[in-house]
């Protein structure tokens, strides 16, 4: 039983997170620096110091760059490849949240549960699918918090789960720093203490793996020292490794109360199951005392949660260490009602009758969006048809009260929406949020001779640049720059935003478009505009 809920859970994982990866087009601010980090590194065979369009980029250390580029040099450089390390960690990651699970005792249906509420939450999901290094934390520290876990309990096989421990503190940290041993840290020395477990040997392997974790960052640290000198790297690491707790990053300080707010979008839909999730475990403590081993998830959410709350710098890509604990508090209740361990109350039939509607009405406004956007003709049965079948078939198990007919027609209910989302309807966004269309026409320049050059660009622009073009790009940070920059004539065209050349004279507009609210322009000298017109031929 345990190898078949395993399997099915491996290949919805597997489905949910590597089917269709290049419809949707690089968004948002990290994918396309990420992208072009990658890429660079991989180009360079430069492994110590990352960098973004030939500038050292410190923020994060290199253990993600160092994966995309064995990917990139695998299966070479698109948007299927940026996205692989992402797909992967978070398929390890529900795997390891069953594992957990089936330490912890749950049954292997609790366990797929657990692993289905993990993989459908609407942030992890979301983030599993972009190039994003967050999801890699989130692998990590999951491992981390299982192997301590058993290291902790079991005498047999103890130092093979101590040396998993160590291995993942040290690739979290190389990660994205100090954050990937804090938080596994903090959750794992309140819950000995709350478990009144003040034996030697867990509070030994405790701290001498978080000690050793840190010898990998370390070496690093030294070799960077070696290229960049000492004071350079240390200004960057105490910075990004402190700062962002403290506020020195001004654009991401939010009030503390900030992932109160943002917690319930991003665990949608398992979020409704919550109220039910709580009452089901207050009986569990109540009823097994301190044999309840589910104490361990409380601990590591609830700290993990407040330790992110305290912080100065909040975005909602943070919280995602703490989806593993969210998933396993949830799916062990409600496994335990679709096994009858526990009546089916209002506290479960509520939810599920909301989450079944969520899939109807979905599939439905697919519909509506692609008749909206003028989807071709087969196009709407494809995004309707099959969620909205499956949909009503578990809303009819439901009502029936046919509780594991009701999951197996739910899962690839779910299934069946996330992807048709991905896959058919958020590309309708990619000529808004993407850049890729404005620098496929920068390529055609490209194959004729004209260099391109970066007016002011933010982060994302650079990578983008990098990644898309093959080559780091020129950075024009002054209007006579930008001047003497396109003096060459023909030779050259820019990329900016247009309101920073509003003062340029002898400039014309080769290409416009309005990207994540910025209206960015390609411009060269009007000779460029000539050399184009003739390069493209006659028009009809």
């Amino acid at each position: 039983m345990v190898g078949k809920h395993f399997i099915w859970l491996l290949l919805l994982a597997s489905a949910l997170f590597l089917i269709g990866l290049t419809e949707r087009h690089l968004w948002d601010a990290d994918e396309p620096r990420e992208a072009g980090m990658t890429a660079e590194m991989a180009r360079s065979g430069d492994y110590v110091v990352p960098r973004l369009n030939g500038q050292a980029f410190l923020e994060k250390p290199p253990l993600y760059y160092w994966i995309g580029s064995a990917v990139f040099k695998l299966f070479g450089e698109n948007t299927r490849s940026t996205r692989i390390p992402s797909a992967l960690a978070a398929i390890g990651g529900v795997v390891i949240v069953f594992v957990l699970g089936r330490k912890m005792g749950f049954s292997p249906l609790s366990a797929f549960v657990c692993g289905l509420a993990l993989s459908t939450s609407a942030e992890y999901w979301s983030l599993g699918r972009r190039c994003v290094l967050d999801m890699m934390l989130c692998l990590f520290t999951t491992a981390a918090m299982l192997c301590f876990f058993e290291a902790a309990q079991l005498p047999r096989r103890r130092m093979l789960w101590f040396a998993g421990y160590v291995l993942s503190l040290a690739c979290a940290v190389l990660t994205k720093g100090l954050v990937g041993l804090v938080i596994p840290l903090s959750a794992l020395t309140v819950w000995l203490v709350l478990s009144r477990n003040f034996s030697l040997r867990p509070w030994f392997l405790l701290f001498l793996g978080s000690a050793l974790c840190l010898v990998p960052g370390a070496i690093w640290v030294w070799l960077l020292c070696g290229q960049l000198g000492r004071e350079t790297v240390y200004k960057a690491v105490l910075a990004n490794n402190f700062g962002r707790f403290t506020g020195a990053y001004a654009e991401h300080v939010e009030p503390f109360y900030y992932y109160l707010l943002k917690f319930p979008g991003q665990f949608f839909p398992w979020v409704l199951f919550l109220p039910m999730a709580c009452v089901f475990h207050v009986r569990e403590i109540r009823r097994r005392g301190k044999e309840n081993s589910s104490a361990f998830i409380h601990v590591w959410f609830v700290v993990s949660f407040l330790l992110l709350s305290i912080s100065a710098g909040k975005r909602g890509l943070y919280l995602l260490p703490l989806y593993p604990a969210a998933a396993l508090f949830v799916g062990e209740a409600v496994g335990a009602v679709l096994e009858g361990r526990q009546t089916s109350t209002v506290w479960f039939r509520i939810p599920a009758g909301l989450l079944t509607w969520a899939v109807i009405l979905s599939s439905l406004g697919f519909l509506a969006m692609s008749i909206y956007f003028k989807k071709p003709l087969i196009v709407w049965p494809l995004v309707s048809v099959p969620g909205l079948c499956l949909g009503l078939l578990a809303y009819r198990r439901f009502l029936q009260e046919d509780l594991k007919g009701f999951l197996k027609a739910l899962v690839p209910a779910l299934l069946a929406v996330y992807l048709t989302f991905d896959i058919a309807i958020a590309p309708i966004s990619n000529a808004k949020k993407s850049y890729e269309p404005l620098f496929q026409y920068c390529m055609g320049l490209k194959s004729q001779g004209i260099q391109i050059g970066l007016v002011r660009p933010k982060e994302r622009m650079m990578g983008a640049a990098v990644f898309y073009l093959g080559s780091r790009v020129p950075v024009l940070s002054e209007e006579r720059e930008v001047a003497d920059f396109l003096s060459l004539r023909a030779k050259t065209a820019a990329i900016a935003n247009k309101e920073f050349l509003k003062d340029l004279a002898d400039i014309d507009i080769l290409y416009e478009s309005r990207i994540s609210h910025d209206d960015m322009v390609v411009v060269g000298h009007r000779e460029t505009k000539g050399e184009q017109d003739r390069a493209s031929g006659p028009q009809d």
